[in-house]
């Protein structure tokens, strides 16, 4: 049986389908949701615990931060046979957007070097229409507010998306005002790159992100909300990737 070569896993290790996390805190916080988490071991600490939710079994597994090493653990998983995959985090947010809403990705502009690699066409990839729908249903039932959109995914945090320092400054803010022309909904590090992946893959992809950081004003949404909206978007996840067709 064959062995994910960063993760370390296995397929029996895994399940059918994961949600895929930056933060490794997160890992725990997510497993509690699970029926029998196991943890599994931990290398270059990247942290995956698999456990059941509605009768599926399922694998959460964490990345840290950045399109490469996302998408290696994407690729690595659906090398071991998972088919659905959905990226969640944190994103900086445009209107119609607000703070301590979710976003959801329709689609991504990339302005990151991974796409390139696993590209089948110029288009701008798109997330899988099922998931998609499934993430909007499991916002409803949850009694949450989201919009669905265009991402754009940047590799330089501090160059594009959040000056830093005086310099970073012009940058980002003629970079805000081209996302604003271009209609885009949130930004984040690695959603254009797993959608792209996740098409010359075969897999099923999206992106369901809270909306913490204000694109305009560059206001950080307050430690409480972003808390209760963590909660939230774990639970809006797991319930969207075991969503079964005769329960929508």
């Amino acid at each position: 049986m064959k062995t994910a070569w960063y993760l370390g896993h296995k397929a029996n290790d895994v399940g059918s389908c994961a949600i895929l996390v930056g933060d490794p805190d997160r890992i725990e916080r997510i497993g509690s949701l699970l029926e029998d988490p196991v943890y599994l071991p931990v290398k270059r600490g990247l942290k995956t615990v698999t456990g059941t939710y509605n009768r599926t079994r399922i694998s959460v597994a964490a990345f840290g931060m950045g399109a490469p090493i996302a998408t290696i653990v994407m690729h690595e998983l659906a090398d071991l046979g998972l088919q659905r995959f959905v990226r969640i985090g944190t994103a900086m947010h445009f209107p119609p957007a607000r703070p301590g809403g979710f976003v959801i990705s329709q689609s991504a502009l990339s302005f990151e070097g991974t796409s390139q690699s696993y590209a089948l066409s110029d288009a701008p990839p798109v997330a899988d229409a099922s998931l998609v729908a499934n993430l909007q249903t499991a916002v409803s039932r949850n009694d949450a507010e989201s919009t669905t959109g265009v991402f754009a995914t940047f590799d330089a945090f501090y160059r594009d998306m959040f000056a830093l320092d005086p310099a970073g400054g012009a940058k980002v803010t003629q970079t805000r005002q081209m996302l604003h022309d271009r209609g885009v909904l949130a930004t984040d590090m690695e959603t254009s790159a797993l959608l792209t992946a996740g098409e010359a893959l075969g897999v099923a992809c999206a992106t369901l992100c809270l909306g913490t950081v204000d694109g305009i004003s560059q206001e950080k949404l307050a430690a409480e909300p972003l808390a209760l909206g963590e909660k939230l978007m774990f639970s809006i996840a797991l319930d969207a990737i075991t969503m079964k067709e005769d329960l929508k």
